[in-house]
């Protein structure tokens, strides 16, 4: 860990890339008409020429800085550059939606945005939302080049002395289920996260990451890793071409890549079509929703030298637990009987617990509370050193999701689960999702793989149907083929769930062709708006979803 104040910021660290390998490729787009490499000299360069600009904009130590632009290389160097400066960049996902989006916003009060000239324009029509900012830095197209050709900075900006507990961003949650928050990261929380890593993963100096995810962008330079930017949209990766993913790993040779399950769905696929292998990667990153247990199978069959590895954590926690593809294959049976996802055992450093699931806070008298053992199912916390700093200007729900047991601050990850009889945790899914019927309560990942192990399903969602406190549990589908015959393959569902949860009589299974999910990792379902939905439709159709 870094010893002394200014070490504490993580330009630090590429700092200390940059010296070390000043000619390795640090940043490289793999599109035809993308800009040239950049090594570490240049990458840590760029940022410091970034940081003479902004701060001669009037950005300082502390100022919360709205950034909205493209991602790719200028993100990381605009982001690299507030770190520099000691300001606060706040990210914010606009896949939300503009109403969310709005009120993320208000909530944070930033002083100045640095966006787009579409970004800055916009605001003029939502003077509420950015009353706060005092002055705005528009990025025009020419930025990147500008900055590129210039051969040192205008004036030399030193790296902000930043201590380990003084805040360094503010990240905001999908909002999947619920309103996004601000999670509030620390200096020592990215460095906490950039070792962990390192140490958890052997993460090492010289390989190459399919960055698919923008967050990567600033902790593979600390590591020494070269990030390859793929031709596509992170913020919309269903719509990322498979062919282009897979001929960029095997162009630059790529050694690993953190994605979600859809994108692993679309290498798998891709690579099993065409009879390719992926004989360079040495790993790749499923997260942000569970991967079913037939896609780690898929990817495993194509990475002949790498493991699939699926990391447990959040926005507010990352990465707190992980298993590879063995463990889950052989899981594989139970998973897919309702058993729950693997979600492995808890990193070095992480304190993972079990506590019996409630709707408010947990009580400070930690003598009122203690974990569940075995296979009692209740909700995930987590204590360690990834865990971030609550939520910026919410203290009540930082209030409410963070608690101390036996000296340690935990975080509650909103999820529910327990541990099996290896003492490998499981995830049974998210805590308000869960369906409170009128024989208990049940858990989206105690059913819906049920559904989704039959060939032909895309995805299943359970929701709760009704208006009372107790819901009917039902089950929505997507088809992989909206054209395909659905009859036979309704039966078969229906003689698996009364199989494998007699006591819960699913009765009602709905079609719709596109399940709504999140545009960040295209893989959390928005279940509580199809509950919504289903709960209308049936109240004017009650034999709506019924066998036949």
């Amino acid at each position: 860990m870094p010893q002394n104040p200014a070490q504490e910021n993580l330009v630090s660290l590429l700092g200390d890339t940059a010296a070390r390998l000043p000619d390795r490729p640090a940043v490289i787009s793999s599109e035809v008409q993308g800009f040239a490499p950049r090594t570490f000299g240049q990458l840590y360069a760029d940022t410091r020429i970034c940081a003479s600009i902004l701060s001669s904009r009037g950005i300082g130590k502390g100022d919360k800085t709205l950034l909205f632009v493209q991602p790719g290389y200028e993100l990381i160097i605009l982001a690299f550059a507030l770190i520099q400066l000691g300001s606060v960049p706040i990210i914010i996902d606009p896949g939300m939606g503009l109403k969310s989006m709005l009120a993320c916003i208000r909530s944070t009060q930033p002083k100045f945005l640095v966006g787009t000239p579409l970004v800055c324009f916009v605001s003029k029509f939502f003077s509420g939302s950015f009353k706060s900012i005092r002055r705005k830095i528009v990025i025009h197209s020419g930025f990147l080049g500008k900055i590129i050709s210039e051969k040192q900075p205008p004036s030399e900006i030193q790296i902000a002395e930043t201590s380990a507990s003084e805040l360094a961003a503010i990240v905001f949650t999908s909002g999947s289920t619920g309103k996004p928050k601000g999670v509030r990261y620390l200096h020592s929380t990215f460095n906490a996260q950039v070792n962990s890593l390192k140490e958890n993963f052997n993460m090492n100096e010289g390989e190459l990451d399919l960055t698919t995810l923008p967050i990567f962008g600033l902790f593979n330079p600390a590591l020494g890793i070269s990030s390859v930017i793929p031709d596509m949209n992170p913020r919309k990766p269903a719509r990322a071409d498979a062919e282009k993913l897979v001929r960029a790993i095997l162009n630059f040779k790529i050694t690993s890549a953190f994605a979600s399950p859809v994108i692993g769905k679309k290498i798998a696929n891709w690579c099993l079509e065409n009879n390719r292998e992926l004989p360079s990667m040495r790993r790749i990153f499923l997260a942000g929703a569970p991967a079913p247990p037939s896609l780690i199978e898929q990817l495993a069959k194509v990475m002949v030298n790498g493991e699939v590895i699926v990391p447990y954590g959040s926005t507010e926690a990352l990465p707190v637990a992980y298993c590879q593809t063995q463990e889950i294959q052989n899981c594989r049976k139970g998973i897919e009987s309702g058993e729950g996802s693997l979600l492995g055992k808890p990193i070095s450093g992480i304190t993972l617990r079990v506590f019996p699931s409630r709707k408010g806070p947990y009580p400070s008298d930690a003598a009122q509370i203690s974990p569940l053992e075995g296979k009692e199912v209740g909700e995930i916390c987590v204590s360690g050193p990834v865990v971030t700093d609550g939520y910026h200007n919410k203290p009540g729900a930082t209030f409410d999701a963070r608690f101390v047991y036996e000296g340690k601050v935990f975080h509650r990850m909103g999820d529910l689960g327990y541990f099996d009889e290896n003492d490998h945790l499981r995830f049974m899914g998210r805590k308000i999702e869960c369906v409170q019927t009128p024989n208990g309560p049940l858990e989206t990942e105690r059913c819906e793989p049920i559904a989704n192990a039959h060939d032909g399903i895309a995805r299943s969602a359970l929701v709760g149907i009704g208006k009372g406190k107790t819901k009917e549990p039902c089950l929505v589908v997507e088809p992989l083929d909206a054209n395909s015959e659905k009859s036979a393959l309704e039966d078969r569902i229906r003689d698996d769930l009364r199989q494998n949860l007699p006591d819960f009589a699913i009765k009602r299974i709905f079609w719709q062709n596109s399940i709504p999910v999140d545009s960040r990792h295209n893989a959390k379902i928005h279940r509580l708006a199809l509950a919504r939905k289903w709960t209308k439709l049936v109240a004017s159709d009650p034999e709506l979803g019924l066998p036949k």
